[in-house]
């Protein structure tokens, strides 16, 4: 049996990432008829920059959201 299916994807280092779960068992194969999207590039270069954005403030551990803080039962549930 055949599948067609339009996926959206991002390209990022080389692979082709679906935007959306892919209902296909691992190790299918298919072929790919790609078209790019206008506005793409930029898109997904400000994409890129607010991930990396969002990654640097977790990687320096510092992160002040203005709300109250959390007591230590509120921040682990115990059931």
């Amino acid at each position: 049996m055949q599948h067609e299916l339009e996926i959206p994807f991002v390209y990022e280092r080389g692979v082709l990432k679906p935007e959306v779960d892919v209902d296909w068992p691992e190790g299918a194969r298919g072929v790919a008829f790609i078209r790019e999207t206008p506005g793409a590039s930029d898109n997904g270069l400000s994409r890129r920059r607010a991930l990396d954005a969002i990654r640097r403030i977790g990687e320096s551990g510092v992160f002040n959201s203005g709300g109250r803080k959390l007591t230590r039962d509120e921040m682990h549930e115990r059931r």
